[in-house]
């Protein structure tokens, strides 16, 4: 049987596992690894290329996100097409640039407390039962004091301190301010919205009455070794709020960040 070269262009500034794919797919695509017959196996490539086992993983996985291969547990690799399968994703430079907030407005920490997550609130927020977070809550206005939501951040208590840098002049990102002082850089978010209402305290603080319908707006982040290190909340008025999505055909290329729908 035929191999795909094994010899990647290290130190190209792409990230490995994408030249892994890259060569992967050369091989399927001049017939070394026809279609219905399966790739090496993990091992095998870890050793052809001289990588991680999870670098190895990404690369299948890329492979599979196209459509070319499919991993199947206890067998393998399966190649199901020479050429890639048509996705839609919204590309993104950065995280700032997913539901981002207009730049004259901050987020105004009004209450801050520890808090040890109860089941139902664990449930909600995905995160860890009995595991302990700082809260830091309040509305988030424009410069003339209009409110534009009302937020909950939870950070690990390592974190805390970022407290003391938001609200004023400093409209930068919770993750951001987090990534500068303490180096956890953002690998992943996830993001969910869904329907509620708001209780006493939001409509009061937000000028709407009580029972109010709202949208919240979750994001997860997860920082160094897939770690969740921040979790933010923003409930708005739902007659305030929308957001638009634009998604391109292709699959996402390194140093993006993607949105798959």
């Amino acid at each position: 049987m035929q191999q795909a070269s094994g010899a990647v262009a290290r130190g190209s500034g792409r990230p490995l596992y994408r030249e892994i794919a890259d060569d992967l797919l050369a091989g399927i695509g001049q017939g070394i690894f026809p279609v219905g017959t399966l790739l090496p196996g993990e091992m095998e490539l870890i050793q052809r290329y001289q990588s991680s086992r999870h670098t190895v993983r990404e690369a299948l996985r890329v492979l599979e996100d196209m459509g070319i291969v499919q991993r199947q547990r206890g067998r393998g690799t399966l190649v199901l097409s020479p050429e890639a399968q048509p996705a839609f994703v919204q590309m993104v430079k950065s995280p700032e640039e997913l539901f981002s907030y207009p730049a004259d407005s901050a987020f105004r920490v009004v209450a801050e407390e520890a808090v040890t997550l109860s089941g139902s609130a664990a449930q909600r927020l995905k995160a860890v039962k009995g595991s302990r977070w700082t809260r830091m809550s309040g509305p988030r206005t424009f410069e003339s004091g209009m409110p534009v939501c009302w937020t909950d951040v939870y950070v690990l208590p390592e974190y805390a301190t970022i407290a003391r840098q938001l609200g004023g002049a400093n409209s930068r990102p919770v993750y951001e301010i987090i990534s500068k002082a303490f180096g956890e850089e953002v690998q992943k978010i996830g993001i969910e919205i869904y329907a509620s209402s708001f209780d006493e305290e939001r409509a009061k603080a937000l000028g709407v009455d009580v029972g109010t319908p709202s949208l919240c707006l979750c994001r997860r982040y997860y920082g160094n070794k897939g770690r969740l290190f921040e979790i933010s909340v923003s409930e708005h008025p739902a007659q305030n709020y929308s957001y638009s999505l634009e998604f391109t055909s292709g699959w996402q290329n390194a140093g993006h960040w993607s949105w798959n729908k």
